[in-house]
């Protein structure tokens, strides 16, 4: 399960435990996980802070068998009435002090960082960055106890100095901060320590495996026909940029979508249509794109806009007509977003669900705010764009983040390098489309297509080298996948 700081409390106040009894149970599976990481006769220092986080670290070092423990007080004594107890029952454990760190740190064969735990936030104080300065420079190795000391378990964000770790040790759930590595690069893996406490039904963060997409995806019916389901729209592409609006069409015939609507400029109709055989083409110009979408609108179950529309002519009313008219979900990719810049007000009066899909950058420039703060801030600033204007945000990046406005979440697990290059956003906006055009959950549909969308870059690499990943060939690697299912 993946909880936040809030919930995570809940846990623990429902379990039944005293905050010692939780104490003495972390700290022995933090003592267990340890010990199946190091050798008989290791030097461990631990890395104490004043509150329960550095209770769990006296704790361990109480369990720990065949290894020489160590102490230093980072922030002096503890000063909640369970690490103090801890402390106190750990009394006989060699101390070092936090001047003598830098001196002695090389000593040592592990440091276990019990700094803070899941409840920091803001920025580090002069004295602790000092201390974890000399830390991340000793190449000691380190195991941090839930969370590194100096990041958020919500949000992701890291102070500069935080405390990097070769291990961490999640205790009893994932935070989101454990679901966003390749964001943070703060740890280079993540074990979850069990401590069996119950755990509510539900939680706010969506996850998404191989089994859970096969759970949720369609299997066609006997009587099913081209009109079942899977009709989509996708309109996009523009002079110089036909190939984004194939790659659309490539994502949905992805996932197998059964009937594609392609409405797209008369200048790369014969491009489009030269490469793809089986979509039906509806050209337009500037004057005649009106009847054409309005025909179109009210047939087809979801709508993708915006991949390679750079030039196409009076794109901001063909957009104003897609949002107008759709009876079902739309994405809006790429020049979509940009047409959003400084107008993102018209989206609170859209009746239609609305998938937007931005990278940091477009992000930052449809929230006006430097990529920076947004690259520290993801989590932050996506809830609040998601709820303030009603929609379902796809903030792309190594942990590619969902959110919808009624505070549902989905950290995305899956994917590699090989979708670093130019075309795989495109590719994703033809697979939202079409899973949307297939299924009436939206927001599970949405996660259902960022997952699959890095599954099969998984997938495809076990044929094909990052470094030259040919994006094209995905329905022929979902198609291996589909028959493995059975589909």
């Amino acid at each position: 399960m993946i909880i936040h700081t809030e919930g995570m409390k809940q846990i623990e106040a429902d379990s039944g435990l005293t905050v010692q009894e939780l104490m003495e149970t972390a700290g022995k599976a933090v003592a267990a996980a340890i010990e199946a990481h190091t050798e008989p006769g290791a030097k461990v220092l631990f890395l104490c802070g004043k509150g329960n986080n550095g209770g769990d670290a006296f704790t361990a070092a109480r369990y720990l068998h065949d290894r020489s423990s160590t102490f230093v007080l980072c922030d002096g004594k503890p000063v909640t009435p369970a690490a103090a107890a801890a402390f106190e029952a750990a009394s006989s454990t060699p101390r070092i002090a936090v001047r003598s760190l830098e001196k002695k740190i090389r000593d040592f064969d592990v440091i276990v960082d019990a700094v803070y735990g899941f409840g920091y936030h803001g920025t580090l104080k002069d004295s602790m960055e000092k201390i974890f300065r000399i830390v991340n420079r000793s190449g000691v190795r380190v195991f941090s106890i839930d969370i590194n000391s100096g990041c958020e378990a919500d949000t992701g964000y890291c102070d500069p100095d935080a405390l990097h770790s070769e291990i961490t040790f999640a205790l009893d759930c994932y935070k989101p901060f454990h679901m966003m590595r390749k964001d943070h690069q703060m740890f280079a893996s993540c074990e979850l320590l069990d401590l069996s406490l119950p755990h509510p039904l539900h939680s706010p963060y969506a996850e998404m495996n191989e089994e859970l997409f096969f759970a949720g995806f369609p299997r066609k019916k006997e009587t099913a026909y081209k009109g079942t389901y899977g009709q989509i729209l996708i309109t996009g592409g523009s002079y110089g940029m036909a190939g984004a609006l194939s790659l659309n069409i490539l994502g949905a015939k992805t996932v197998g979508a059964a009937y594609i609507h392609a409405a797209v400029p008369k200048e790369i109709y014969p491009i489009a249509a030269v490469r793809h055989i089986t979509p039906v083409f509806h050209p337009f110009d500037g004057g005649d794109f009106r009847p054409v979408l309005e025909d179109l609108l009210p047939n087809v179950r979801s709508v993708v806009f915006g991949s390679g529309a750079v030039h196409m002519p009076r794109k901001a009313d063909v957009m104003d007509i897609i949002l107008q008219n759709s009876k079902g979900p739309v994405v809006l990719d790429a020049e979509g977003l940009n047409l959003l810049q400084h107008n993102t007000y018209i989206l609170r009066f859209v009746k239609c669900p609305v998938i937007l899909t931005p990278h940091i950058g477009e992000f930052a420039r449809l929230i006006n705010k430097p990529i920076h703060a947004v690259m520290d801030h993801r989590m932050e600033y996506a809830e609040a764009f998601a709820r303030e204007n009603n929609v379902i945000l796809v903030l792309k990046g190594p942990n590619t983040l969902v959110v919808s406005p009624a505070g549902e979440y989905y950290i995305n697990q899956s994917g590699n390098q090989a979708l670093a290059q130019a075309g795989s956003g495109d590719l994703l906006a033809g697979i939202l489309g079409g899973i949307l055009s297939l299924t009436c959950d939206v927001f599970k549909a949405v996660c259902m297509a960022v997952w699959l969308h890095g599954y099969l870059a998984e997938e495809g690499c076990k044929k094909y080298s990052i470094q030259n990943f040919p994006i094209e060939e995905y329905p022929a690697i979902m198609d291996e996948v589909f028959r493995r299912h059975g589909f």
